[in-house]
C-alpha cells in the first residue's frame, strides 16, 4: 500500500530534503508551504501522515496542529513535528500536548526520518483497524440488543392481550358462576364466593409476575425515572403508569386491573393530580418521555 504523507514547511530546502527522503520508500507526497494551506490539503485530501514545521509566516505548526485536532475529518491523522529552533523538553511537551505524535529535529537525518514516519504509520494503521474492530463489534451488539428490544416488545404485546383476552372470559365465568349461585344454599353461594375471589387474586398476582419481567426488560429505566420524579406514587398508581406508557384504553385498564370504568375514571384523576398535569395534557404523551 502507498501511504500519503503531507508536508508542511515554508522552506524549499527543508522540503526538498523530506521528500528525497520519503521518495526512496514510494510514499505519495502532498506540499503546503504555510499553516493554513497545509490543514486545508489535509481536509480535503486524508493524508495517513503529516510532517509539521513548528516556526511558519502567519501560522505556526502548534496552531496548525490544534485546528486539525479540531475537525472531525483530520483529528485522526498522526503528525509528527519537526524544527531545527525548538529542541528543549519543554517544547517536546507542548507540541505533543497539542497533539503531535512525535518529533523530529532539523536538520533532518534520513535515516531517522524513514524509522519515525514508517513506525508512526504502522502504529495508527493499527489504530485504525482497531477502532473499526471495536465499530463493528459495537454495531453488532446493538443490532442483536434492537433485535431482542423488538422481540420482548412483541412478547410484552402478546402477554398484554392474552391477559385481557383471558379476564374477559374469566369475567364471563364469575357471571355465570354468580347466577349459578343463586339457586345454591347459603354454604354453596359462600364456596362460589370463595372460589372466585381467591382465583381474582391468584390469576392477578401471576399475570403481574410475568408482566413486570417483560416491561422492564422492554423499559429498563421507566419505573426508576417515574419513581424519582414522584416519589408519593401507589403500587396501584405506578401499574396504572405503566398502562397508559403502552397506549392501552379504559376498557382494556379495567380489564387488567378488574376495575369497573367508574373506579377506573376516579384513580385515573388521582393519578393526574399527582403527575401535576394540567387538564388539556393528555397522560399518555406525558408518559412517554419516561423512557
Amino acid at each position: 500500500m502507498n501511504y500519503t504523507i503531507l508536508i508542511v514547511d515554508d522552506e524549499p530546502l527543508n522540503i526538498e530534503s523530506i521528500i528525497n527522503g520519503l521518495l526512496q520508500r514510494n510514499y505519495n507526497v502532498l506540499i503546503a508551504t504555510n499553516g493554513t494551506d497545509g490543514c486545508r490539503i489535509a481536509t480535503e485530501k486524508s493524508p495517513d501522515l503529516i510532517i509539521m514545521d513548528w516556526e511558519m509566516p502567519d501560522m505556526n505548526g502548534i496552531e496548525a496542529i490544534r485546528i486539525l485536532k479540531q475537525n472531525e475529518l483530520t483529528a485522526r491523522i498522526p503528525v509528527i513535528m519537526a524544527t531545527g529552533v525548538m529542541l528543549t523538553s519543554k517544547h517536546l511537551k507542548t507540541a505533543l500536548e497539542a497533539g503531535a505524535v512525535d518529533y523530529i529535529r532539523k536538520p533532518i537525518d534520513e535515516v531517522e526520518l524513514l524509522a519515525r514516519t514508517h513506525s508512526t504509520i504502522l502504529l495508527f494503521e493499527q489504530m485504525k483497524r482497531n477502532i473499526e474492530l471495536e465499530t463493528q463489534m459495537a454495531i453488532r451488539e446493538n443490532e442483536d440488543a434492537q433485535r431482542e428490544i423488538e422481540a420482548n416488545k412483541q412478547a410484552l404485546a402478546n402477554l398484554t392481550m392474552r391477559i385481557i383476552q383471558n379476564t374477559e372470559q374469566n369475567s364471563r365465568l364469575f357471571d355465570e358462576l354468580t347466577e349459578v349461585s343463586l339457586i345454591c344454599n347459603d354454604k354453596g353461594k359462600k364456596a362460589i364466593s370463595r372460589l372466585i375471589s381467591n382465583f381474582r387474586v391468584d390469576s392477578k398476582n401471576v399475570n403481574w409476575e410475568e408482566f413486570d419481567i417483560l416491561f422492564e426488560q422492554v423499559h429498563c429505566n421507566f419505573y426508576e425515572k417515574l419513581n424519582n420524579q414522584f416519589t408519593d406514587l401507589t403500587a396501584n398508581e405506578r401499574k396504572l403508569c405503566v398502562f397508559y406508557k403502552l397506549n392501552l384504553n379504559s376498557k382494556e385498564i379495567s380489564s387488567l386491573t378488574l376495575q369497573n370504568e367508574n373506579a377506573l375514571k376516579k384513580a385515573r384523576a388521582r393519578l393526574r393530580k399527582k403527575l401535576n398535569l394540567p387538564t388539556e395534557q393528555s397522560i399518555h404523551l406525558f408518559l412517554q418521555q419516561f423512557l
